[in-house]
């Protein structure tokens, strides 16, 4: 099966807008569709959809409940791993690691800066490790603000 057969065809998007190649709308397929299929469900509020209620992130929990940034951020762990579990097209979410991980900036400490920003914005980019149906590694990133 092709990849566009895996993943799926769509209408590519640059922002929120459909792109046009002349008079054409660009089509997007493969990996990149699911790419941006996944960013799409997690950028779409959760029950915002009026045709599906289920589809998008829900971060309610972040804005209900009074937590500390631990809790807040155990609770999109959470939910990303929820929604993104939620396309067929995914077998597994491997690992959600946020800008400001101790391991990553271990890893990267050139990083530790814009991190330590980011988490008085309460903005963090976080990337998701997920393997496919067919087994492909993809590594998502995703940014968050609450």
């Amino acid at each position: 099966m092709t990849a566009a057969g895996r993943f799926g065809r769509g209408l590519l998007l640059d922002d929120g807008d459909l792109v046009f190649d002349g008079r054409r709308l660009r089509e997007v397929e493969g990996v990149a569709n699911l790419v941006q299929a996944l960013t799409l469900r997690v950028l779409t509020p959760f029950g915002s959809d009026r045709f599906n209620t289920g589809y998008g992130l829900d971060l309610a929990q972040v804005f209900a409940e009074p937590s500390g940034i631990r809790m807040v951020k155990e609770l999109i762990k959470l939910n990303l791993v929820s929604t993104l579990s939620g396309d067929p097209r995914v077998r597994e979410v491997r690992q959600v690691v946020f800008d400001d991980d101790p391991d990553r900036l271990a890893a990267h400490p050139e990083l530790a800066a814009s991190a330590r920003e980011a988490a008085h914005r309460r903005n963090w980019t976080v990337e998701v490790d997920l393997v496919t149906v067919d087994g492909t590694a993809l590594t998502l990133p995703v940014n968050v603000e609450v």
